[in-house]
């Protein structure tokens, strides 16, 4: 997988391919998720705090999936060092599945946001501050953008638990910026239930495509633990 600092928007994709990128194709937005080609991550692994890191905030990737459901590309739309680098690396042992285009599969961009979430074990302290969305994806590509996170917040631990790792969701994004279905592709409860009530508090900006709103997925991850040697 190439690694790039920052977003390029000079992305290799053949024209014909962006309109299924991350969302429902079509002229009028109105097919579901599920039977569009989208694609998803298939399996996930936990992410690693760095070492003697106790930064906490929101990494953005935008990852170019390609028609074998290998990424091409990862491009950086929010940066927050030193965790990028450290999601980057784990994202690299992540199984995608291909998104589609008329029946075929093609070149697609998928969304990734990761959540390095305060360490409160045992939820012993409320989680103080809040996450600032990424800037927004340009509308660079004529046949749209995919859906964007505009409005997040950290998840706070489940009490009475010490339990530690990454919780991984498909969050299938509906014309009107609604989340109209959460799939956990990584993580173990009581985490995963921490992920999922936050995710259903989350903004979200719709997918467009031909200057219209459409239906579509993107990938968020929180990172419930903190390297404290």
């Amino acid at each position: 997988m190439s690694r790039t600092r920052a977003l390029r928007l000079e992305i290799p994709i053949m024209a014909g391919m962006l309109a299924c990128f991350a969302f429902g194709a079509g002229a009028t937005g109105q097919a579901s998720p599920h039977n569009t080609g989208l694609p998803d991550a298939a399996s996930a692994t936990d992410i690693a705090y760095p070492v003697n890191s106790t930064t906490t905030g929101l990494v953005a990737l935008l990852l170019t999936v390609d028609a074998s459901g290998s990424v091409q590309s990862t491009s950086v739309l929010k940066d927050t060092p030193p965790l990028t680098a450290s999601a980057e690396a784990a994202i690299q042992k992540w199984k995608f599945t291909a998104g589609g285009f008329h029946g075929k599969a093609a070149t697609t961009l998928l969304p990734v946001y990761i959540v390095f979430n305060p360490y409160n074990p045992a939820g012993t302290a409320p989680v103080s501050g809040g996450l600032q969305a990424p800037p927004a994806i340009p509308p660079h590509w004529s046949s749209g953008v995919p859906p964007q996170v505009r409005l997040a917040s950290y998840a706070m631990y489940p009490p009475n638990t010490l339990a530690t790792g990454t919780v991984v969701l498909s969050v299938d994004v509906n014309r009107s910026g609604h989340a109209t279905h959460i799939r956990v592709v990584h993580g173990v409860s009581p985490l995963r239930d921490a992920a999922l009530d936050v995710v259903k508090q989350w903004g979200f900006q719709p997918a467009t495509a031909g200057g219209e709103t459409v239906a579509g997925r993107i990938c968020i991850a929180f990172v419930f633990q903190r390297n404290l040697s």
